[in-house]
């Protein structure tokens, strides 16, 4: 089912399953597609195996090509084949099984690492020359928390077609002799970081980075290896050595992107983007929020028109906006009644909620705030849906922005019968102006209008419960 190409192409794709299904929406997780062929050539009338090898950062997945949620969309590759070239077989690889935090089943998916085949036939009639296979892939990625929004990455083989006599050379051996079979990618230093993390073996995770960078030298991978130095300080609460792994990626990063653009490929991104989140939470948990505001937005200056622009946002939220009068919601688009202004919301308790139509854990936080609904309304409690167009519908198809109302006003009244009576604004400059980056992402607003609570990703009823009883306490 495999091919041969003339060239070795990569190609960098910003994948998404947008989140947990928390949809992710800022923070994309970036995979390299390389194109690869079994030979350097093909002969008319003959057959060509080609692969798509797809290598996703640590820990994340895509998920696979028939999903076990269908409002998941699949992960599905797409070839135009040139005159005198026919798509014999497209062949993903068997899916395996994650689980994600707070889901009833797990997802069907296919990575970190992964190859699409694909057998091609060539025309007894076709003359010798190259050929250009043009095709999409469109994926939704996912970590064991969140989804993140699908994309579609352009795909391109070129192949020789080689005259009768001539010899033909294989190429990439190994890869195609497993084709067939999913062989499980060998662990990374970014792995074996990572489990040093779950250990709070730091010593342990400096040698290993250590030892990689004598061997390999700085690479993006060495950069994502040691931004989960920081990551996992954060977690364990040890600011100071947080901060001083962090401070050390950062620089790092700095001076691999005086020597290439930022989103040239996706590990040096998100190692850079992680750096600065350590950064300024670190700051903020030790007390200094001025500082750490000021650091986040003057690296959202800098930083404003690339991929990380979204995960410092967040941040800055995370920070900032707790204590601070709610901003206003753009309301000019709207599904269902007509959503009332903030402003003219208080001395009432308002839940923001903000959620995408193909996010499944949207549909679970949605249930629970149904029943908290039905709870509290009477009492002071008003809730409201912001969500978004993200340009296409079911199972991942392109749509027009009447035909996406449509679907999303579609899941609305399917998976969210509790939340029929509350408004849903419908416009992204909501979910730019509140930095969300997740999708649920739950903002608590006081009586007073006053942000009290920004939480991306689900919160439990209990949590939610305890959070409004006190703020429906306040007079």
């Amino acid at each position: 089912m495999i091919m041969r190409l003339s060239v070795f192409s990569p190609l960098a794709l910003i994948l998404l399953c947008a989140a947990p299904c928390a949809v992710a929406q800022g923070l994309r997780p970036q995979a390299q597609l390389s194109s690869l062929a079994e030979n350097d050539g093909v002969r008319a009338g003959g057959t060509v195996r080609l692969a798509l090898k797809v290598v996703l950062p640590a820990a994340y997945h895509v998920q696979s090509n028939a999903p076990l949620d269908p409002a998941l969309v699949p992960t599905l590759l797409t070839l135009t084949a040139p005159a005198g070239v026919t798509v014999e077989e497209i062949a993903y690889p068997k899916a395996e099984e994650l689980t994600q935090a707070g889901q009833a089943r797990p997802l069907a998916v296919f990575g970190p690492e992964f190859m699409i085949g694909v057998r091609l036939a060539v025309a007894a009639h076709a003359a010798p020359g190259t050929v250009t296979v043009r095709g999409t892939l469109r994926s939704q990625a996912c970590d064991d928390k969140v989804c993140y929004t699908p994309v579609t990455a352009d795909v391109v083989w070129t192949v020789t077609v080689v005259p009768a006599g001539a010899v033909i050379a294989p190429r990439n051996p190994a890869v195609f002799g497993q084709m067939g079979a999913t062989a499980p990618p060998s662990a990374s230093i970014v792995t074996a970081v990572r489990a040093a993390n779950t250990a709070k073996d730091f010593a342990l995770g400096e040698k290993l980075v250590a030892d990689y960078r004598a061997a390999h030298g700085i690479t993006p991978e060495y950069l994502l290896a040691h931004s989960w130095l920081g990551r996992g300080a954060l977690a364990a609460g040890q600011l100071d050595r947080a901060a001083s792994y962090a401070q050390t990626t950062y620089e790092l990063c700095l001076a691999e992107l005086r020597r290439r653009p930022m989103d040239q490929e996706a590990q040096v991104p998100t190692a850079f983007g992680a750096a600065i989140e350590v950064l300024g939470q670190a700051r903020a948990q030790a007390g200094a929020v001025t500082e750490a505001v000021s650091f986040l937005n003057e690296q959202l200056r800098q930083y404003g028109a690339t991929s990380i622009a979204k995960r410092i946002e967040k941040n800055l939220n995370l920070v900032s906006l707790e204590g601070k009068p709610a901003p206003a919601l753009d309301l000019a688009e709207n599904l269902g009644v007509t959503p009332p202004a903030l402003a003219a919301l208080k001395g009432r308790v308002v839940l923001l909620f903000f959620w995408a139509h193909w996010c499944p854990d949207c549909k679970e936080e949605g249930s629970v705030l149904g029943k908290l609904l039905a709870t509290y309304a009477g009492q002071g409690l008003s809730i409201i849906a912001p969500t978004q167009r993200y340009g296409y519908a079911a199972a991942g198809a392109a749509a027009a922005p009447d035909e996406e109302k449509r679907y999303i006003t579609l899941v609305r009244q399917t998976y969210y019968p509790g939340l029929a009576s509350i408004p849903v604004p419908l416009s992204e400059v909501n979910h730019r102006r509140y930095g969300v980056s997740t999708t649920p992402t739950l903002v608590l607003v006081g009586r007073d209008g006053i942000v009290r609570s920004y939480h991306p990703g689900k919160m439990t009823e209990a949590e939610l419960d305890a959070a409004i009883r006190r703020l429906l306490a306040e007079k």
